[in-house]
């Protein structure tokens, strides 16, 4: 019976890794640079989906070694991830690749070593524009301004729809914890009323920029 699981859970493992390659392979035309979104499954994804009317709640920037891809990210940590991981993750594996548009390969491999000197930092659950910690779309925006592309629009939390059950939850939820508030001394409404004040720059807002361009998505509803 013992083997006959193992079995079960190796065919199991072998079937999704074989779906990620797959994946991966719809799309060929991969370049240093490019950036690649998709629907994430972490518990504040759906918050983000509601606050911003798009699927794409995490992103990602291509690299390549020569001999294969990668994606630098803002995860747990930032970190770099094989492009088929990284793809696997994403709601129903769908995935929406962009590119900047003349982007030189000098500035995307300097807008990638800018990246990486983020390598290692926590992610930012409280999505504030400040590089001690760093959330998903933050790493772009700011990678890619030591090039002088400014990619997607800074907005405000408020402007965003996320005074609903779910974005209180996620904020508030924590909000004893943010960095500001806690500098401010704030109680909760204070905390909510900074929060909404707040600058971001969320993904589809970079997706959005004139300046990039979908060029690869399996997306059927973006």
């Amino acid at each position: 019976m013992g083997s006959i699981l193992r079995l079960i859970g190796l065919c199991v493992i072998l079937v999704g890794l074989a779906g990620a390659t797959a994946a991966v392979e719809d799309f060929s035309d991969w370049r240093a640079g490019d950036l690649v979104f998709f629907e994430s499954r972490t518990p504040q994804a759906h918050a983000i989906r509601v606050a911003t009317g798009s699927r794409y709640t995490h992103m990602g920037i291509v690299d390549s070694d020569g001999e294969g891809f990668s994606v630098l990210e803002a995860g747990a940590v930032v970190t770099e991830t094989p492009l088929a991981d990284f793809i696997a993750r994403g709601v129903g594996g769908d995935y929406a690749v962009y590119r900047i548009a003349d982007l030189a390969e000098k500035d995307a491999a300097k807008a990638l070593e800018a990246a990486r000197t983020y390598l290692g930092l926590p992610y930012d659950h409280f999505f504030r524009l400040d590089a001690d910690a760093i959330y998903c779309s933050e790493l772009p925006y700011y990678a890619f301004g030591v090039v002088g592309t400014d990619l997607g629009d800074v907005e405000r939390l408020g402007d965003l729809d996320i005074d609903t059950p779910e974005g209180r939850e996620i904020f508030l939820s924590r909000w004893q914890d943010h960095p500001d508030c806690l500098a401010e001394g704030l109680d909760r409404e204070g905390c909510w009323a900074l929060v909404q004040r707040q600058e971001i720059i969320t993904p589809i807002s970079i997706a959005r920029d004139p300046g990039v361009a979908l060029v690869f998505s399996t997306f059927d509803d973006q």
